[in-house]
């Protein structure tokens, strides 16, 4: 709230420490460069803006042509008619929604509410309606080019004259034009965001499949993975070590820079990548491990008998050999899985709470973890199961704490490694550093 109570916007930036690997920003309003667009280009971090299209210039042609200047596919802007939202998310760091333009009053000075959400409150449901709000303005918007920057700067300047008519800029051949939403009822929101998700499920397991039957034929295997090894395990380890070795820069993982590298010649970066695999003589992140020992513990553990018959202390094994699971534990405050706030804990400490916390809870039809992923698994034709997922974070008959689309995700591969590869947000990322287009759901 500003001067209200002496939390600020800039805040955010200067505690980012360097844990931002994205910037998606919905933003009506922008004047000042030096806010956002100014951090995102010096820390090489990639931008893509939502800007509002109208005639009264929302966005400054002094910030549009920091954009035609740079010229780069790591920094885009767009902008939107009837659009005049204030949403920026730091993928990784967290996602505001607000009151807040980009312009130096609305950052310091003016009456402004908001509230951040750190990445690890970011639920399913709330990630699929920012995603759908980006995706929305995507397909709406008008890309900026050098007509629609020469529009805005000659409108600007009629604007500082006198008040003209804006038939002439609205006649620019540059601008996309949108009528605005129409009303929609919160069941086909919800319709149309369960389709979406199946449609990515479907074309993305279709590519770990193909690649996954690429890497495990003789030669493209590494001399430490046995030849019986499910091909889904073998695919979801490959994409592992390339994600950890292949994508970062000092701590930061550049899968979009790579993606924005390879989208247009992803087959010789899967070549090269399997090529780099293939001649490994260790595992250089613990692949090794995972597939010959962990791997077949959780095919194990997630089998429907064992399931019947679980343990706290099996589950708490489970949670710590499913990446997102573990990740999410490493990530989420210490109150929130009932340990006391400040302690120093290890990663180890959070699961074992995270996997308590998870263990207890009910859904609201009654139903505890062990027999949700029992319905996932097992609940009917596996051509069907993605449907169970989406079911078990979005339905509360289903929902448990703590569970979100990449832990599903990742317990149904190493249940069924031979069907459906595993797959994360970590998974997601490196199919994009290799150039696919692929959703990246929040863990």
């Amino acid at each position: 709230m500003n001067g209200i109570n002496g939390h600020y916007l800039q805040y955010i930036i200067d505690n980012d420490h360097g844990k931002t690997e994205e910037v998606l920003a919905a933003v009506a309003y922008a004047t000042q460069s030096s806010l956002l667009f100014d951090w995102c280009w010096n820390n090489k971090i990639p931008l893509t803006f939502y800007g509002r299209l109208d005639d009264g210039i929302a966005v400054s042609s002094s910030i549009l042509d920091g954009f035609i200047k740079r010229r780069s596919q790591r920094y885009i802007c767009r902008l939107v008619q009837h659009h005049h939202a204030k949403v920026i998310w730091w993928k990784g760091s967290g996602l505001y929604i607000g009151s807040a333009n980009l312009s130096g009053s609305a950052w310091y000075s003016n009456v402004e509410t908001g509230c951040f959400f750190d990445e690890s409150e970011i639920t399913d449901e709330m990630a699929n309606d920012i995603d759908d709000l980006f995706q929305l303005l995507q397909d709406k918007s008008t890309p900026l080019t050098d007509e629609l920057f020469n529009a805005v700067k000659k409108r600007e300047r009629a604007l500082h004259l006198s008040k003209p008519n804006a038939d002439e800029f609205w006649g620019c051949p540059a601008i996309k034009k949108w009528s605005g939403l129409v009303q929609t009822a919160p069941k086909s929101a919800k319709a149309r965001q369960r389709s979406k998700f199946l449609d990515e499920w479907h074309s993305t397991l279709q590519e770990l499949r193909d690649i996954g039957d690429r890497i495990s034929k003789e030669g493209n295997r590494p001399a430490w993975v046995h030849e019986s090894t499910p091909r889904g395990a073998q695919v979801d380890q490959f994409l592992h070590a390339h994600y950890y070795n292949n994508t970062f820069d000092g701590r930061n993982a550049k899968y979009n820079d790579y993606y924005i590298k390879n989208k247009d010649r992803k087959e010789n970066a899967l070549d090269e990548a399997i090529h780099w695999w293939s001649r490994l003589p260790n595992a250089p992140h613990g692949e090794d491990v995972m597939l010959n020992d962990t791997g077949p513990a959780l095919m194990s553990a997630l089998s429907k008998e064992s399931l019947a018959s679980m343990t706290i202390e099996s589950f708490a094994m489970i949670c710590g050999g499913v990446h997102a699971i573990k990740d999410y534990a490493r990530r989420v405050d210490n109150h929130k899985v009932g340990l006391p706030s400040g302690g120093q804990y290890t990663v180890q400490d959070k699961v074992d709470a995270l996997s308590k916390m998870i263990w207890s809870d009910v859904s609201l039809g009654g139903y505890n973890v062990c027999q949700v992923i029992d319905h996932v698994l097992y609940g009917g034709s596996p051509d069907h199961l993605p449907e169970r997922i989406w079911d078990a974070v979005t339905d509360p008959k289903w929902k448990i704490r703590g569970l979100a689309i990449s832990s599903f995700g990742e317990l149904v591969g190493w249940a069924l490694p031979d069907r459906f590869p595993p797959r994360n947000g970590r998974t997601s990322k490196a199919l994009k550093s290799l150039g696919y287009d692929v959703t990246i759901h929040a863990e």
